[in-house]
């Protein structure tokens, strides 16, 4: 199979997504790891000031690495770096070992459950490599107990001498093994257990701890230990509660449960004979119980006395405190916006650009250099930030979030002309439209006051005039925008939301009620190719149930319910259905089901009926799904009428084509090939991409091999685009550019948006 090299750079968001934590190399200066929610493992490259991906080499068929729990460092060999890792869906993770601070890897299976992205994931580090033996590591497991292995991960065994299951980070401490938990296993009641314990790592028993006191209207009452540093007098640990508006029950803890209280931060003397006894060194403790939580929390080793530490969960906005004093005393050097200085670097973190609030959160982490107290990083939901200044009056923190580019895109679409060259639908920010494909968009999309649109779901424009753009967008977490459809008339500078289409079916109603509320999925749109008919299936979650497709012939103005018959003529009101619009004829639209069945529209989408699936299309493919649910692409080609290409995973890629009477399929790929996304891009240098012969980019197993993918023939030979070092991760859509040849663009779950090009000499 023929390889043409490519390059690969970022359209820059950047950040975006949950940094859960920080590992600096104790011993090394300048070695800085960073791990992240979904999007892998980062290195700090000093010299250039950005951060380094570790993950390129990630793909669809082997993701765990993209969800990294836990780091490790061995604090006697710097180039060492293990990565605890592993994905939802199976039930057990992968040790993944690396030699060269990152730059390879070699994986080994592990006995029990791993997912960076569930609870506890913002907590510390549960990967621990023995002071003693470099080939002895624990590791502090999410629900599993407290395991270890003396080979370097060949082999495991259950440490049965501790009580707890729910683990949050593990700590070797004066020859002392500590083991934070979240008391579920333990619990009595809705009281969770103990939060920690000590042992010489065979047997453990509770350490001293604040009182676990109830705390009215919460699920579930108690302390989880978060996060531990030490000194060279004494070990610090903090703790948080779930509070009354937490989302998770007893598995929730750190920030998972997205509210916390009656924090604690708490110290333990180190002695020649341990740990002595506990005191309680609370900022703001005066208070009673707080409303919010600590997490993250460092010793400086080299100021005697410096300790730095974080709330979680704050409602009006997390803190840092700074104490000199060992914890005695605190000073809050910064509070959401009123206390401190936060200079933001990227446009869309800045208040202006979020109802003139800030965008911190989550901030579980916090991190002193060990060879410079004046550098400190913190981590966010959003990104990460750093200081340069940290023990000066005039001390300021900024986002620097160079090369970090976690976030899930979940549609991407190449503008045909105009001054956008991408629509980049995003999870969490909404989206953006770049008119610079190497530089951060001026904000994500938002309405006249700044307020944030969140998590988008498809796009679509008018081909008469690309600058006239729908979206399907959520409400933001604060209720100061609300979820539905929202239109650009300007190339994406300015968007309106769309009136709801009310009083149309009470079951309607309520859909849009509830896609009122936040940060609710709003469902999936088609525009016209002149811009004034809209159809819209409002999403039910994942779902896009045919009895609640609407349609507007007056840009959105007004609403009327779709009509949808099956083949047998009665109405169809149950199963899913996904609307398109056909790229030439304004008075046709396309709909896609669960179960491989296609419908047409010849009215402007008032009316669909069914057609039947051609004998030679796969049957039971479920089309009508959104989110992170979509397992398939469809994209309309430009300048052909009712011409659509499809994914459909092990079944190949199907090209469709559409008439009103009926429809054909043209099967694109070989027998036993596998196409996830693909995309229409320009057929050939200076060409025409309206009228020309199209080029087709996927992403796939094509003659066995995993990669991405470039016909220029329909399908009758394929070229790589790709090394087994420019992987990527999880792709969820894929298109090709319509104005430069041999240009496309990757839609990641795991790296931000990517365009490639043909590598040149």
């Amino acid at each position: 199979m023929n390889h043409i090299p490519y390059t690969y750079h970022h359209c820059p968001v950047p950040g975006g997504g949950y940094a859960t934590g920080f590992l600096y190399h104790p011993a090394k200066e300048g070695l800085l790891y960073l791990r992240t929610d979904i999007g892998g493992t980062y290195r700090f490259d000093y010299a250039a000031q950005r951060w380094v991906f570790l993950c390129p080499q990630v793909n669809p068929l082997n993701q765990d690495q993209a969800y990294p729990i836990s780091l490790a460092v061995d604090a006697k060999r710097p180039d060492m770096l293990y990565v605890m890792c592993g994905v939802r869906h199976a039930p057990t993770g992968k040790l993944a070992i690396s030699c060269d601070q990152g730059d390879s890897f070699i994986q080994k299976p592990v006995p029990f459950f791993v997912h960076g992205n569930l609870s506890g994931r913002g907590t510390g580090e549960r990967l621990m490599v023995d002071a003693s033996d470099a080939a002895t590591l624990w590791y502090a497991s999410q629900q599993d107990g407290l395991w270890v292995t003396h080979d370097e991960g060949d082999s495991w065994q259950r440490v049965d001498g501790l009580p707890e299951t729910h683990l949050t980070f593990i700590a070797q401490v004066k020859g002392q093994f500590i083991v934070g938990a979240a008391g579920v296993a333990t619990k009595q009641g809705d009281m969770r257990g103990p939060a920690l314990y000590v042992g010489d790592g065979t047997t453990f028993r509770p350490m001293a701890q604040p009182e676990n006191t109830p705390m009215e209207g919460c699920r579930i009452h108690g302390l989880a230990a978060q996060r531990w540093s030490a000194d060279d007098r004494y070990l610090y640990v903090t703790f948080g509660a779930n509070g009354p508006r937490s989302f998770i029950d007893d598995l929730g803890y750190s920030c998972d449960s997205g509210d916390n209280v009656d924090g604690h931060i708490v110290r333990y003397s180190l002695t020649d004979a341990g740990l002595g006894a506990m005191e309680d060194i609370t900022p703001c403790a005066q208070r009673g119980h707080l409303p919010w939580g600590y997490s993250g929390i460092c010793a400086s080793q080299r100021t005697p006395g410096l300790v730095i530490a974080t709330t979680i969960c704050r409602h009006d906005g997390d803190s840092i405190f700074l104490s000199r004093d060992y914890g005695v005393t605190w000073q809050e050097i910064l509070h959401d916006l009123d206390v401190g200085c936060i200079r933001f670097r990227t446009s869309y973190m800045r208040p202006e650009h979020n109802g003139g609030e800030s965008i911190i959160h989550w901030l579980s982490d916090i991190k002193l250099n060990p060879f410079d107290d004046n550098e400190s990083w913190f981590n966010t939901g959003t990104g990460v930030f750093r200081s340069y200044d940290l023990l000066q009056d005039s001390r300021y923190y900024t986002d620097w979030s160079d090369g970090v580019e976690e976030t899930v895109h979940l549609n991407v679409y190449a503008m045909p002309s105009g001054e956008v060259k991408v629509i980049d639908i995003i999870g969490d920010l909404g989206g953006f439209a770049f008119t610079d494909l190497d530089q951060p968009c001026r904000n994500s999309f938002d309405d006249e006051n700044g307020n944030r649109y969140i998590t988008c779901l498809n796009a679509d424009f008018a081909d008469d005039d690309p600058s006239r753009i729908v979206v399907t967008a959520r409400g933001n977490w604060k209720g100061r925008t609300k979820g539905g459809l929202i239109l650009t008339k300007d190339n994406a500078r300015t968007w309106q939301r769309l009136p709801m289409p009310w009083g149309l079916t009470e079951s309607i109603d309520e859909a849009c009620r509830r896609i009122e509320k936040p940060n609710v999925n709003a469902g999936w749109v088609a525009m016209s190719r002149d811009g004034q008919t809209l159809a819209w299936t409002l999403g039910n979650r994942i779902e896009l149930p045919a009895s609640w497709a609407v349609h507007s012939q007056d840009g959105g103005a007004t609403w009327q319910k779709i009509t949808v018959y099956q083949l047998d003529g009665t109405v169809k009101e149950e199963g899913g259905f996904k609307v398109f619009a056909d790229r030439m004829d304004s008075q046709l639209f396309y709909g896609f089901g669960d179960h491989s069945d296609l419908y047409i529209s010849t009215d402007r989408a008032q009316t669909f009926r069914q057609i039947p699936t051609p004998e030679n299309m796969p049957l039971g493919v479920h089309f009508a799904r959104i989110d992170g649910a979509n397992q398939t692409e469809i994209r309309g080609e430009a300048g052909r009428t009712g011409r659509f290409l499809v994914t459909m995973k092990e079944h190949g890629l199907l090209v469709l084509d559409f008439t009103r009477e009926g429809c054909t399929a043209q099967r694109l790929s070989h027998e036993g090939d596998t196409v996830f996304r693909a995309g229409y891009g320009l057929g050939e240098p200076g060409g025409d991409y309206i009228t020309g012969h199209k080029a087709i980019y996927l992403n796939g197993i094509i003659g066995g091999e995993y990669g991405f993918y470039r016909t220029l023939d329909d399908g009758a030979t394929y070229t790589r685009l790709n090394t087994d070092r420019q992987m990527f991760g999880g792709i969820i859509s894929l298109d090709g550019d319509c104005r430069t040849f041999g240009q496309f663009y990757l839609a990641t779950g795991t790296y931000g948006l990517i365009y490639g090009k043909e590598q040149t000499t």
